[in-house]
């Protein structure tokens, strides 16, 4: 009888049978060790998640299970670049508003929850998606092997306004799970965000789409 695996022979296998996402898992990880030996990852008010952050750890999960199940698409990819690339946003940006501390209460560094990493794992891996299709729908572009193309910009760029607006209009004025620190010198959106948020999702969404695609080429081998 075949010896069942456990799910600890099963995620090393499966690191093991991608050694792409091996960088990117040491870098997470090695990240989140390095800022709990820093003591800056600390729980707050009684210890235990609350409703938002078990809800992001939710949609993560379930996104990526739609994808498996129904798409037959390996979403650990996406998510960890993107988690790579919230970790960076939120580090270097983190002055430019405050998370409230009743809405979270596992946090990674000062005021930074755990749920912003894990919500841009998922923001960027559903934008990417919606990118891609509409590449594919519009302009008639090959899945991701497209490097820089006017069109591919084009696509990112409107994918990140609608999961970036949508995550900032849902958890930042509607729920108000932080407040901002900074004008808008050069005021707001229709949706009540400062047109320097708009620019700045851009401008990492190019990048993140880019290093994205650099990988695909990368590992198809025609880069």
């Amino acid at each position: 009888m075949r010896k069942r695996k456990t799910w600890v022979e099963a995620v090393v296998k499966y690191f093991v049978d991608r050694p792409w996402l091996r960088l990117w898992a040491v870098i997470v990880i090695g990240s989140i060790a390095l800022l709990a030996a820093t003591g800056q990852i600390h729980l707050q008010g009684n210890g235990w998640p609350t409703k938002y952050e078990y809800g992001s750890v939710f949609t993560a999960v379930l996104v990526w299970s739609i994808a498996k199940a129904f798409f037959k698409r390996d979403l650990m990819e996406e998510f960890l670049m993107g988690w790579i690339f919230g970790i960076q946003w939120e580090f270097l940006t983190e002055p430019y508003w405050t998370y409230l501390p009743d809405k979270f209460n596992v946090v990674v560094w000062k005021d930074i929850p755990l749920l912003a990493l894990i919500g841009w794992g998922t923001t960027f891996t559903l934008a990417m998606l919606i990118s891609n299709w509409m590449g594919k729908v519009f302009f008639r572009l090959p899945h991701r092997n497209l490097l820089i193309d006017w069109r591919v910009l084009l696509c990112d760029a409107i994918a990140i306004q609608i999961m970036g607006s949508l995550a900032e209009w849902s958890y930042g004025i509607m729920l108000g799970c932080w407040t901002y620190n900074l004008g808008f010198g050069i005021g707001k959106s229709p949706l009540g965000l400062g047109w320097e948020i708009h620019i700045g999702y851009m401008i990492i969404m190019f990048w993140y789409g880019t290093t994205m695609r650099v990988w695909a080429l990368k590992l198809e081998g025609r880069l």
